[in-house]
């Protein structure tokens, strides 16, 4: 059903009660275009949710509205239950959202691990400047837990051994390492994954879900990926959402979503 003209009312559903993210009656439009008519769902703590449809489903929109890159026309969503529509991206960041790209973008003139450490720089350390030029211990200790963390992250995401390569010399592949790790290094509450095996080649993908079953595992992280590679999807998820045209089509089990007549029809075929 088209949503023109649809009002800012969110619509409430029953999954949405305890759910870490709730997506609720979502609109995104664009001029006359709507990308994303009307979707909701809700993610769990812990569940690994894949989202999957044909280019121009508004997938990549829809994880643009939770992130706060932009704000829906209509719907709401909400972060364990509080509306955090019209909050900005820097805000859900530091409230344990984070997104990796489908085109990688790491600082190019940075190491790996700064690239890495520079998404811990935001906690700040107390003192101001004061702090860092006498170098309080406090300041010394808070940096050092950062960079701890830090190496523990470059060893999950087999970055060690280019630490100290400047971002921008890296593979494809191991850029995209490199996004998921400085995402990841804040242990975030919910982790966005836009296209991650793109470019990458068949055993760098079966790594990439070692490493996001592990964040579910270790970090009590829940995932939402965003993925055309359906087999990898069907692999990693508990649940998957189907969006065809900007609405949802499907959602089930990977089993009920592969044996989804409608699913078939616009997608698997």
């Amino acid at each position: 059903m088209s949503t023109e003209g649809a009002t800012a009312v969110a619509e409430r559903t029953p999954e949405a009660d305890g759910a870490l993210l709730a997506v609720e009656g979502v609109v995104v439009r664009f001029g006359g275009v709507v990308a994303v008519d009307g979707v909701s769902l809700a993610v769990p703590p812990g569940e690994i949710r894949g989202l999957i449809g044909p280019n121009g489903a508004g997938k990549t929109t829809l994880f643009d509205s939770i992130t706060g890159v932009n704000t829906p026309s209509a719907g709401a969503i909400r972060l364990e239950g509080e509306d955090i529509t019209g909050r900005p991206a820097t805000w859900r960041a530091r409230r344990g959202i984070r997104r990796t790209f489908q085109r990688q973008q790491p600082f190019g003139w940075l190491s790996v691990a700064d690239n890495v450490l520079s998404a811990l720089e935001w906690e700040g350390g107390g003192g101001g400047i004061a702090a860092d030029l006498v170098a309080w211990p406090s300041r010394r200790r808070i940096e050092a837990r950062r960079r701890e963390r830090t190496d523990e992250v470059l060893e999950r995401c087999g970055l060690t051994d280019v630490r100290d390569t400047p971002a921008g010399e890296l593979p494809i592949a191991r850029a995209r390492m490199v996004e998921l790790a400085r995402a990841i290094v804040a242990r975030p509450k919910l982790l966005l994954l836009d296209e991650p095996t793109s470019g990458i080649e068949h055993d760098e993908a079966e790594q990439l879900g070692q490493i996001i079953q592990a964040i579910r595992a270790e970090d009590h992280c829940s995932v939402l990926l965003v993925e055309h590679d359906v087999a990898f999807v069907m692999a990693q998820c508990d649940r998957i959402t189907v969006l065809n045209l900007g609405q949802v089509i499907g959602e089930g089990s990977p089993e009920e979503v592969r044996t989804n007549p409608a699913v078939r029809d616009a997608y698997l075929g």
